[in-house]
C-alpha cells in the first residue's frame, strides 16, 4: 500500500539434481516445498525422479515454476489442518496435459496445456501425470479473491478458464513472470507480482458475470494492457487496436490509464523509447541502421524519432552508440 513499508519480494530456487540420485525423491519429501503430497506414478519414474520449483513469495501472493518428472501431488484435509494454507491458485499447465480430480471422489479434469485451472488449497485435490510436465501457479490469498467475487469464491474449486475476456492475458502475465522471476531486482519482481494478482482477480470477475467495464476490474485491466502493450511493442499498436484486444471501449482504457496519471499514447512511446535505447546500446547489433532499430520499435518516421530520442534522453541515438556508455535513463 502506498506509504507503507512493504517486504521485498524474495526468490527461492530447488532443483532435485543437486541431490545424489539415489536420494533425490527422500530428500526432497523432507524438504516440504510443495502444498501437496507428491508421489512418482510407478517404480520406473522414482528412479527417474525430476523436479525444480522456482518461487517467488511478497506481500499479495505468491508465484511457482514447477517442471517434474511423472508425477501424483495429493492434497487432502490433513494438509490444511497442519499448513493454514488459506490460498487459492491458478495453474497454467504449460504441458503435457494433466488429470486432476476434487474432493472425494469427484469427476476426473483433463487440463490441457494453455488452459489455467484454479484450485482452492482449503479443500482436497489430486493431479497427475504421465509425462515430465512444467505448469506455472499463482497462488491469491482467499481474502483477495473473496474481496473480488465474494461467495462465489467457494464455488472456484476445480474450474477451468474459459479463453475469453482476460483469461489469455492472465496467461501471457504468467509467463512473463516466469521470465523475470529470477532477476535480481526485487522491485521489479514484487511490481509484476502484484500486477498479476491484480489481473487474476479480474479475470475471475468478468468469468464471473461482471462486465469487464466495471470499475472494479480496472487494476486488472490495467495490468493486462501493460503485458499487452510489452509483448507487442515491436508492433504498431494503438488505443483502438489495444482496447479491441482487451474487449473494452477505448474510451474505458483512456479513464484506466487517466485514474493513474498515463495516457495510453504516452505510455507506449515511453517503452518504445526505452526499448530502442536498448538495442541502440547493445554491442552485438551494432552494424543495425538506427532507422531499422526504430522502425522495429513501432517509430516508422526517423526524423520524429530523432526528436523524441534527444527530447527523452539528452542525446541522439547516433550520439549513444558511439559514446558507448549507458546513460542515466
Amino acid at each position: 500500500m502506498p506509504g507503507s513499508a512493504r517486504a521485498l519480494c524474495t526468490y527461492d530456487e530447488v532443483d532435485s539434481e543437486a541431490f545424489p540420485a539415489s536420494e533425490r525423491f527422500a530428500m526432497w519429501r523432507e524438504t516440504g516445498r510443495l502444498p501437496m503430497t507428491a508421489e512418482p506414478v510407478d517404480a520406473d519414474s522414482r528412479r527417474r525422479f525430476h523436479i525444480r520449483l522456482r518461487s517467488l513469495s511478497g506481500v499479495s501472493g505468491r508465484f511457482t515454476d514447477l517442471t517434474a518428472s511423472p508425477l501424483k501431488l495429493k492434497r487432502e484435509n490433513s494438509h490444511y489442518a497442519r499448513d493454514g494454507l488459506n490460498m487459492v491458485s491458478f495453474t497454467l499447465m504449460l504441458g503435457p496435459h494433466a488429470r486432476h480430480q476434487f474432493g472425494g471422489g469427484g469427476k476426473l479434469t483433463v487440463v490441457q496445456p494453455g488452459q489455467i485451472l484454479i484450485k482452492d488449497f482449503s479443500r482436497p485435490a489430486t493431479a497427475c501425470w504421465g509425462e515430465s510436465s512444467r505448469s506455472l501457479n499463482l497462488h491469491v490469498p482467499r481474502v483477495t479473491v473473496t474481496d473480488a467475487v465474494g461467495d462465489k469464491v467457494r464455488h472456484l474449486h476445480g474450474t477451468v478458464l474459459s479463453r475469453e475476456g482476460l483469461s489469455p492475458m492472465l496467461e501471457a502475465q504468467l509467463l512473463v513472470l516466469a521470465n523475470i522471476a529470477a532477476r535480481p531486482t526485487n522491485a521489479v519482481r514484487e511490481a509484476a507480482l502484484d500486477a498479476t494478482v491484480d489481473l487474476a482477480a479480474s479475470v475471475l470477475r468478468c468469468e464471473l458475470g461482471t462486465p469487464i467495464e466495471d470499475e472494479a476490474n480496472n487494476a486488472g485491466l490495467f495490468a493486462a494492457a501493460q503485458m499487452l502493450i510489452r509483448t507487442h511493442l515491436t508492433s504498431h499498436l494503438n488505443p483502438e487496436l489495444i482496447a479491441r484486444r482487451l474487449h473494452c471501449s477505448r474510451a474505458h482504457l483512456y479513464r484506466v490509464f487517466a485514474a493513474r496519471g498515463e495516457t495510453v499514447a504516452k505510455y507506449v512511446r515511453e517503452l518504445r523509447l526505452q526499448r530502442a535505447y536498448e538495442l541502440l546500446a547493445c554491442d552485438n547489433i551494432r552494424k543495425e541502421q538506427i532507422g531499422d532499430i526504430a522502425y522495429r520499435c513501432g517509430f516508422e518516421d526517423p526524423v520524429h524519432f530523432t526528436h523524441l530520442f534527444r527530447r527523452r534522453f539528452g542525446l541522439t541515438a547516433r550520439e549513444l552508440r558511439s559514446s558507448g556508455n549507458l546513460s542515466e535513463r
